[in-house]
C-alpha cells in the first residue's frame, strides 16, 4: 500500500468497498473473498496511476 500509515485505513476502506461492489455485481458467490480483495486493490492502484496528469504532448502546436 502506502508508506504513510495515516492513509492505510482510508485505502483499506476503499478496497473493502470496491471488493464488495465486485462481489455483488458477480452474484455474491461464496468463498472468494481473497479474489475480490486482490482485484479491488489492483483496480484502485491502476486508477491511482491513471489519475496523474498526462505528460505534455510533443505534437505540433499552432
Amino acid at each position: 500500500m502506502t508508506d504513510d500509515p495515516a492513509l492505510e485505513p482510508e485505502m483499506e476502506e476503499k478496497i473493502k468497498e470496491r471488493a464488495h461492489q465486485l462481489w455483488e455485481m458477480e452474484g455474491s458467490p461464496e468463498g472468494r473473498l481473497e479474489e475480490y480483495w486482490h482485484r479491488a486493490r489492483e483496480l484502485i492502484a491502476a486508477e491511482a496511476k491513471s489519475a496523474y496528469p498526462p505528460t505534455q504532448s510533443r505534437g505540433n502546436r499552432t
